[in-house]
């Protein structure tokens, strides 16, 4: 005769395990905490055991059939987790569930025939292994039923004792409350369930918060949503509802729900229908989802890309216009003729294309008087305002020449006209006017790079007259310098762009352009040329040159 197991063994089996593990034994059949005893359970029966004539485990099966029970001895903290039941909180080691009926426990397993087939077991002894068994759960919350499944295993350890093992299907029974309720808040999402064939729809308590719903939680017909759907959605909206439960097709929708203070949300609406075995859809589950914030974010990142769209647009149409501005001001190819007693040439280098169209200019007129006015400056900044700026600051020093005022006089109206702009500007400049007659040179400047004498192959700095900068302060007084002019002299005026690089001094940065401006050949415009191309900056900055040669 098999020695009786011992029930402190079987239950350290039993909390070891990871899945929901319980101990069921018949109600009528004998067990002790020392162990069960196959004659005390012989003896229980009226000494009837296999000596008898009356096996046990059919006669535990036929008591069970007429109306006996199968009674929890020891379950593990996973099975009370799943079975969940709302009994007065035990003993920790009684695990919640010893001593209750398992048809009490779990009241759909006569309906489904769970118990049946433990009964089976007791009666065969043979294992039972359900790797899906359907159940309708009827515990929910509002009457609600719930399809759910789960794998069952059970195991005759002794006759009149089983070891029964549930593990639940995702979805199923067990899961806790609290934590789906953490999940969906966290992802903004609320589920709900159609029932087809009732024709009602549960909502849960997160669906109706997505919502922005005050109803409570609970079933509502199918054709009255806890909603709103902007009259622009509806047909989407039945689209989408139709092609559950006709189509049993799974999809998402998104629509906007009116709330009652006239705000709009926007909600996506998924659903998963399920079928019955003639392929009708049954049930419906699905989830609402509150969009609002992200379709904002798109919103405003489209309005942003249009925005972008139209200043990129903005910007090229400017930067355009300012290369004509600069195109109209100084125009490229032989200098204009009917200036007595010089020889002129220019260059204009653009700047890069990053750093868009600068403010430089170089310009020079006939006077009235027979003097020639010689100019060039240097706008801060880069682009449309810049390249505007310094046409205002051009024209004006061609008007304001005519009045025959000497270089400072004209530096200084210049100055209190570009302290009057609308926009802020600030600006360097250097003016020079020429008298043929007297073979005199007029210089003034406004805190511009000084210009180049170059004389018998030297070449060096003019002193530069004192003077601050346009457009910083109306008041200031400009310097007004006189020099004389040798024939074969050559007078270079160019801006910072030409010469200026990184890591350099200015005095370094000048030197260079002194030590190419020395020799001057008899073609002017070749000396131009090699000075461009020997002198380089690299602050992707545009640059003006100006190469007078006096007769």
């Amino acid at each position: 005769m098999r020695p009786p197991l011992e029930l402190g063994l079987l239950r350290s089996v039993v909390d070891t395990s990871f899945e929901p593990a319980l101990l069921v034994r018949f109600a009528g059949s004998g067990a002790a905490d020392g162990g069960v005893d196959g004659a005390a359970r012989d003896a229980a029966h009226g000494g009837r055991g296999k000596d008898g004539g009356t096996d046990g485990g059919a006669q535990d099966a036929a008591d069970a059939a007429a109306g006996g029970g199968l009674v929890v001895v020891a379950a593990n903290i996973a099975a009370a987790d799943l079975l969940a039941l709302p009994a007065p909180a035990p003993e920790p080691d009684e695990r919640r569930l010893p001593g209750r009926d398992l048809a009490e426990l779990m009241p759909w397993a006569r309906g489904s025939g769970l118990l049946d087939a433990l009964e089976e077991v007791l009666q065969t002894g043979t294992p039972l292994r359900i790797h899906a068994h359907g159940y309708e759960d009827e515990s929910e919350p509002g009457g609600r039923v719930r399809p759910r499944s789960l794998s069952v295993g059970a195991l005759l350890v002794e006759p009149g004792l089983l070891l029964v093992t549930l593990r639940p299907h995702r979805g199923t029974a067990g899961t806790d409350p609290a934590w789906e309720e953490k999940l969906h808040r966290l992802a903004g999402t609320g589920p709900w369930e159609w029932d087809v064939r009732a024709g009602t729809v549960y909502w849960y308590a997160q669906a109706l918060a997505v919502l922005g719903s005050s109803l409570s939680p609970g079933p509502l017909p199918a054709d009255e949503p806890p909603y709103l759907v902007h009259q622009d959605d509806a047909a989407e909206h039945d689209a989408f509802r139709a092609a559950l439960t006709r189509a049993g097709r799974p999809g998402h929708v998104e629509i906007r729900v009116l709330q009652p203070s006239g705000r709009v949300r926007h909600i996506r609406i998924g659903g998963e229908p399920v079928r019955d075995e003639s392929g009708a859809v049954v049930r419906v589950y699905g989830s609402v989802q509150d969009v609002t914030d992200r379709r904002r974010t798109q919103t405003a990142l489209e309005i942003a890309r249009v925005q972008l769209a139209a200043r990129r647009t903005r910007a090229d149409s400017e930067r355009q216009l300012a290369g004509l501005l600069q195109q109209v001001i100084m125009p490229t190819g032989p200098a204009q003729d009917g200036l007595d007693g010089i020889e002129l040439a220019t260059r204009y280098r653009p700047a890069s294309s990053a750093a868009g169209v600068g403010g430089d200019w170089y310009g020079l007129a006939r006077l009235a008087d027979g003097k020639v006015l010689l100019h060039v400056g240097d706008v801060a900044g880069h682009g449309f305002a810049a390249a505007t700026a310094m046409a205002r600051l051009y024209h004006a020093l061609h008007g304001l020449a005519v009045t025959g005022g000497g270089s400072a006089t004209l530096l200084h109206w210049l100055n209190k006209l570009t302290c009057e702009l609308p926009e802020f500007t600030i600006a360097s400049a250097c003016c020079a006017i020429y008298d043929p007659a007297r073979r005199r040179l007029s210089l003034a400047n406004a805190g511009h790079p000084s210009p180049v004498l170059v004389r018998d192959g030297r070449a060096a700095t003019m002193p530069k007259p004192r003077g601050g900068m346009l457009g910083v302060d109306e008041r200031t007084a400009f310097e007004e310098r006189e020099h004389a002019i040798e024939p074969g002299d050559v007078l270079l005026l160019y801006t910072d762009g030409l010469i200026e690089r990184r890591r350099r001094t200015p005095e370094e940065n000048t030197a260079l352009l002194l030590e190419n401006a020395a020799q001057t050949p008899e073609d002017l415009e070749a000396y131009a040329d090699r000075i461009l191309a020997s002198v380089r900056s690299d602050t992707d900055d545009d640059a003006c040159l100006l190469a007078v040669r006096f007769d």
